[in-house]
């Protein structure tokens, strides 16, 4: 039941601000004057052929395509219309780049616009943590130009201890599994027999669950929720199911390795107790004999009604997520408490 992250982060504020404020600015400015440079821009900046060449760039690095209405919902449907990018370029081809996409999140009671690390992918041929800590440099000054206080990420195992060492981000916390394993069988293959076993009691076990009373989450942070965030992070290929009381939920189905029929359970608005168990409830009657396992990644209070949480060693990858402050003035350390936190996948572009 892996989760397949795409994403690579790698941010860093360097000793030369003043002129990375200027190289903001002049955003198609190039950092050095050899064949393989260095330039910012914003996604509405960029020409037509650059972001075919990033398209490009991502399916040789991470082996999945990414289609032109992908890109575009991904970097420009987002607050400020754009996104924010480091290119590395030889001559005139991207060879490397690394982007930051804006949302608003509440921040104890006060709406701020934050951005989230995504897609850094360097060509092999052109690798190295200088051309990543000076990409990381311009697009971060180009956050605080705009006014954008706080950057946080998910980084894979590889870059993870790069980005502690050299990018000085900060550790927020780790996100949990959550599962259903309807048919048993497709997740430990000597228990197929048990298939039909497993979905009557996972059947029962949702049916019975006890819908909490208490529906108040709790969070200081959260991502706000609205027609222009729907219309950015979802396309056609998500499905909704109405929880009662104008609350839903946002899901997708995936056929993982070794043909695991999965259903992730990407978001449940609003999102406290009540609301998921209600969701593995509606979901599960109407999925048990379309699916193998339904998944929820996030950081809950407490383990949700219907669901089993996944044990540390038996995680089939950890989720860390990370942050670095831009704006000291604006966001202090409560963002680095993972309990201040509403999260789940639908914070980040996976799955």
């Amino acid at each position: 039941m892996p989760i397949k992250s795409q994403l690579l982060h790698d941010q860093n504020d360097g000793p030369q601000s003043s002129q990375l404020t200027q190289a903001a600015r002049d955003k198609n400015r190039p950092i050095c004057n050899l064949s393989t440079h260095i330039v910012f821009k914003t996604t509405d900046q960029l020409t037509e052929s650059e972001q075919k060449q990033m398209r490009d760039l991502f399916l040789r690095i991470f082996n999945k395509e990414m289609t032109k209405d992908t890109f575009e919902r991904k970097f420009l449907y987002t607050p400020k219309g754009y996104s924010y990018h480091g290119l590395m370029l030889h001559e005139k081809t991207v060879v490397g780049a690394l982007s930051a996409v804006p949302g608003r999140y509440r921040f104890f009671g006060k709406e701020h616009i934050f951005s989230l690390s995504v897609d850094t992918m360097i060509d092999p041929k052109y690798r190295g943590s200088g051309h990543i800590i000076t990409m990381t440099n311009l697009v971060h000054q180009g956050l605080i130009c705009d006014g954008i206080s706080f950057i946080f990420g998910f980084p894979n195992e590889q870059f993870y201890a790069f980005q502690k060492r050299l990018l000085k981000y900060t550790d927020i916390g780790e996100l949990d599994y959550y599962v259903l394993p309807l048919n048993v069988g497709s997740v430990v293959r000597k228990l197929k027999p048990f298939n039909v076993l497993s979905r009557g009691f996972c059947k029962l076990t949702a049916r019975f669950c006890r819908i909490p009373d208490n529906s108040n989450a709790g969070h200081g942070i959260a991502k706000v929720v609205d027609k222009q965030f729907e219309r950015h992070r979802y396309d056609a290929s998500y499905s909704r199911i109405a929880l009662g009381e104008a609350a839903e939920c946002i899901y997708k189905i995936y056929e993982e390795e070794g043909r695991i029929r999965t259903l992730y359970i990407i978001d449940v608005v609003p999102l406290n107790a009540a609301s998921l168990a209600r969701a593995v409830k509606q979901i599960c009657r109407a999925a048990v004999k379309a699916v193998d396992i339904i998944i929820y990644v996030g950081k809950l209070p407490s383990k949700p009604a219907g669901l089993w949480k996944v044990p540390d060693s038996k995680k089939p990858r950890r989720i860390r997520m990370t942050g670095k402050i831009l704006i000291p003035d604006v966001i202090d350390s409560c963002v680095f408490e993972m309990n201040n936190w509403s999260v789940n996948i639908s914070d980040f572009d996976v799955r």
